[in-house]
């Protein structure tokens, strides 16, 4: 059993006795202690000489340097603990950049962000193999998580981009060799840390889910959509009372898991073609949005049927046919979610035009 101590701007991780850890935040990759640290950065300065920073941290606690240091920006009280009769997980994390095979921006490797930081313990005896196996499982999993949450980027993510990880056992001659996913002890560990990063995402947003898939979220959308009603307006009404309408009627149709799944659909299918893993499609042809693919827009008329009809498969189809002709974002977006938000775009739209035509929403004030 781990006890977690939080002190100033480290939380502290303590175990009953010292183990022999694998860790990125450790000089020597492995170390032999009863602590690991996770300490907030709250100054950027901290991170040009990442090991002095360290030392620092050490120091204040008065500790010596066998104890691995693991650093991140998000708040240390938001931390996940959570144990079983195997071992225990400990998670602290934040997605703000994402990182991926194909992504457009690279940076330094003392370059910190929000992170995902995850600390493993198991109550099993293993052979060193067997520890570096389990550090292994604890990056799959991770990867799995990130990727199953579409965190975006230019591919499918699998983190982001400063994460650390620690895993820590008893090392014997005589312990398990392997820790893989079909191992009991391994795969017990495995889903105890998909659920605790699951628990931390549970209470997202749909802005923030939206922004993960489309990215855009609800605001940007509305301002996107904004661009098309002006060119049909409604006469009489302020753009402030059509704003507010437009949220509202977004945020419903944004309430349905049905909905949810074509949007899900599209950026699965974007993350394939991005990759160049779009069976008889490659990436050239991809990004050159192929009209030899027409399912972008079979996905997108279903949606905008099932929302709004008929009159919101015509919208949708005139704002496909108008976004070039203006100033918008949506052409920017790869090939599936451009014509999945025209139809966000277009069935709000022909729903709020109805209500609004039909007298039950109109405020001249």
């Amino acid at each position: 059993m781990a006890m977690v101590e939080l002190i100033g701007n480290s939380l502290i991780v303590k175990f009953e006795r010292k183990m022999t850890m694998l860790s990125t935040a450790h000089i020597d990759g492995v170390t032999k202690s009863d602590k690991v640290i996770i300490s907030r950065v709250i100054d950027d300065k901290e991170m040009k000489d990442v090991e002095s920073f360290k030392e620092k941290v050490l120091k204040g606690l008065g500790y010596t340097n066998d104890v691995p240091v693991m650093i991140t920006s998000v708040d240390l009280s938001t931390y996940k603990l959570s144990e079983n009769s195997y071992g225990g997980v400990l998670v602290t994390a934040g997605f703000s950049v994402p990182n991926c095979i194909y992504q457009e921006e690279l940076y330094e490797a003392e370059r910190k962000s929000n992170t995902i930081n995850i600390i493993s313990w198991i109550n099993k005896s293993l052979t060193m193999g067997g520890l570096l196996d389990l550090f292994r499982v604890v990056s799959e999993t991770k990867c799995l998580f990130c990727s199953d949450v579409l965190l975006r980027c230019k591919s499918r993510s699998s983190g982001t981009s400063s994460d650390g990880i620690t895993v820590a056992a008893n090392v014997s001659k005589t312990g398990y060799m392997w820790s893989g996913l079909a191992t009991l002890h391994g795969n017990n560990i495995s889903r105890l840390i998909y659920e605790t990063l699951k628990s931390l995402v549970n209470d997202e947003s749909k802005d923030t889910w939206l922004k993960r898939m489309l990215g855009m979220d609800t605001k940007e959308i509305v301002k996107e959509t904004l661009k098309f009603y002006e060119k049909a307006p409604v006469p009489h009404l302020s753009k402030k009372r059509i704003r507010m309408l437009l949220m509202k009627e977004i945020d419903r149709i944004l309430s349905d898991p049905n909905v949810w799944s074509f949007i899900i659909a599209a950026r699965e299918l974007d993350i394939r073609g991005q990759s160049g893993t779009f069976p008889l499609l490659n990436r050239e042809e991809f990004d050159l949005d192929t009209k030899r693919i027409i399912a972008d827009e079979l996905l997108a008329s279903a949606l905008s049927l099932y929302i709004s009809g008929f009159k919101g498969l015509t919208a949708t189809y005139w704002v496909d046919s108008t976004k070039e002709k203006i100033s918008t974002n949506l052409s920017k977006l790869p090939m599936f979610e451009d014509d999945i938000a025209s139809a966000l775009i277009g069935s709000s739209l022909s729903r709020v035009y109805d209500r609004l035509l039909s007298g039950k929403d109109v405020n001249k004030g």
